[in-house]
């Protein structure tokens, strides 16, 4: 998909017709075509656009058409982001504007009068660039105003210096984790406690609401390589603790939708449904327009999956079939719950509309998205026993997956692809207790609290075939401890 189809797609119905009305004014002839490109993309028609925009073949055109739309949108972007800049950052730079501005005029009572003005708001909402540029203003003055003393504005800037220094070492930490991390790397708790210690991070109240989000964000990317949330859930609550403290304003809406996912997702991965659900619930209340197609996607299958391992697998999946054009995650999501409820059919037919290559759904939405995806392919085939495409999956799983799973240290996957092999070459070897003991010396599990869902959630196919119990209760029982199944039969 090429740029620009994907931008167009990031918009609203509202921001839509601002882009039309935004290329109305800017437009200067009649017969230009860049608004009814951007129609036609918003309808999805996506197809030979340099024949139905010309009426003829004429590539060239398009394309010159094309680049100057997608920077004629950058422009919208650019205009409209300041425009809608947070009211209270908006008005400390004017304030600090016009407070240079009066002492240029030699009107320095006043003009400190409105640097302190710009300094009030600014520490309120912690805008610590901008109290840089205050401090700055008021030390080059500050000589012209008798009753201030120089050493108490001294110090605020050096406290202030000391704030952006911790906020850059921390982006800093981020970039460095970031490039490390970004080849799916081993020992990633290892690496993030290295980093953490090289930059000196430490989560304090003075993290701004954007360092306690790349802090957090640190923590959930290493935990996703390492299947281990469990560690870093103290860090993240604590992280937290600070965020509740905060001035929350518009300025930090996105960040804080974002940490309210983070935290949703980590107390999903830590086995606590019930409050998963809750910060979903106050995700949802704080959306806004603007983030909605963002966030909607990745809150519904956290919600979906949250519902299904409560036990209420019906709204579960009524929540993932109500989406219309559903995304690969969406399609997966209700494979997987297809497949706890032994429709095994239907999650099939799922499966099978997640057509792209795995080397593109790898680009997009990472390696053990994939290797899930065709692990539960493999379960589906032998379920339904397509002898032939079994076969045809095992080769292709050890191919083009052992050895990526091996240099991540995910050995247990391997075990239960071969394990889920022989059962399917002989079902009745499960009963028999070698194969038992195979199970136990393949999985070392670490407890209820600290072991993975998903992990544990193969194991519970297993574990049903092994004493011929219902997939659904097995699995309910290994990761919410229940004793009966909760369900709306």
């Amino acid at each position: 998909m090429s740029a620009l189809f994907q931008l167009i797609n990031t918009f609203t119905a509202e921001e839509q017709h601002q882009v039309i009305q935004f290329l109305k004014n800017k437009n200067r002839r009649g017969d230009t075509k860049n608004i009814e490109l951007f129609k036609k993309v918003c309808k999805g028609e996506t197809l030979n656009l340099h024949e139905s925009l010309y009426k003829k073949p004429n590539r060239n055109a398009y394309h010159a058409l094309n680049k100057r739309l997608l920077d004629s949108l950058l422009d919208f972007i650019a205009s409209k982001s300041f425009s809608e800049e947070s009211g209270e950052e908006m008005l400390t730079l004017k304030l600090i504007l016009a407070s240079r501005i009066l002492f240029e005029q030699k009107l320095n009572k006043l003009g400190w009068k409105t640097i302190c003005k710009a300094e009030a708001l600014a520490v309120h909402y912690e805008l610590y660039t901008a109290l840089h540029e205050i401090y700055d203003t008021q030390l080059q003055y500050v000589h012209l105003i008798e009753h201030i003393n120089f050493e108490d504005v001294l110090v605020k800037s050096s406290k202030n210096l000391e704030h952006l220094n911790s906020a850059f070492k921390l982006q800093q930490a981020y970039a460095s984790l970031k490039n490390q991390l970004q080849n799916t790397t081993p020992n990633a708790l290892n690496i993030l406690e290295d980093t953490f210690k090289r930059f000196d991070i430490v989560p304090n109240e003075e993290f701004t609401y954007k360092s306690l989000f790349q802090f957090m964000d640190l923590l959930s990317d290493t935990a996703e390589l390492e299947s281990d949330y469990y560690h870093i859930a103290p860090l993240m609550e604590e992280a937290f603790m600070f965020i509740k403290q905060k001035n929350t304003s518009e300025k930090h809406s996105y960040y804080h939708l974002q940490i309210l996912y983070l935290m949703a997702s980590n107390a999903f991965r830590n086995k606590k449904f019930k409050k998963s659900i809750a910060y979903l619930e106050e995700l949802n209340t704080q959306l806004i327009d603007k983030y909605r197609n963002q966030f909607y996607i990745s809150a519904l299958v956290l919600k979906s999956l949250a519902l299904n391992y409560l036990g209420h697998y019906n709204q579960a999946i009524l929540l993932c079939e109500n989406v219309k054009d559903k995304s690969p995650r969406e399609q997966l999501l209700l494979m997987t719950l297809y497949f706890h409820q032994n429709r095994f059919k239907d999650a099939y037919t799922t499966y099978k509309k997640l057509n792209h290559s795995d080397q593109f759904y790898e680009k997009q939405l990472g390696l053990l998205w994939v290797v899930k995806k065709e692990i539960i392919a493999l379960l589906l085939l032998i379920e339904l026993d397509k002898l032939d495409l079994v076969l045809q999956k095992q080769k292709s799983l050890h191919k083009r997956f052992f050895s990526k799973l091996l240099a991540l240290g995910e050995e247990r996957a391997i075990h239960f692809i071969k394990l889920a092999g022989m059962y399917y070459d002989n079902p009745q070897i499960v009963t028999t207790v070698s194969f038992l003991e195979q199970v136990e010396g393949s999985f070392k599990w670490v407890g209820n609290d600290r072991e993975d869902l998903f992990a544990m959630s193969f194991y519970a196919w297993l574990k049903s075939k092994m004493y011929k119990r219902n997939l659904y209760e097995v699995t309910l029982e290994l990761v919410g401890k229940h004793s009966k199944l909760i369900t709306q039969r």
